[in-house]
């Protein structure tokens, strides 16, 4: 039973850390959004760019990826 309480516990603080990971994440992409804006990128590619940060988030497309898509 102890052994129960202890993987129920682990299950929830990596719960907690991909949650965690997930914010730094998108605080990441915002601030390359940021970067990028400042680069005078076009409407067409910000607004890209913020479907690409978004659908990061919500589909949990896996970082090397959205940075293929973006040509980085």
């Amino acid at each position: 039973m102890g052994e129960n309480i202890d993987i129920s516990l682990i299950l929830r603080d990596i719960q907690i850390m991909r949650k965690k990971l997930d914010e730094i994440e998108e605080e990441l992409l915002k601030l390359k959004i940021g970067r990028l804006e400042e680069e005078e990128v076009s409407e067409e590619e910000l607004e890209e760019l913020e479907r690409l940060s978004r659908e990061t988030l919500k589909n949990g497309v896996p970082w090397e990826e959205a940075k293929k898509e973006l040509d980085l």
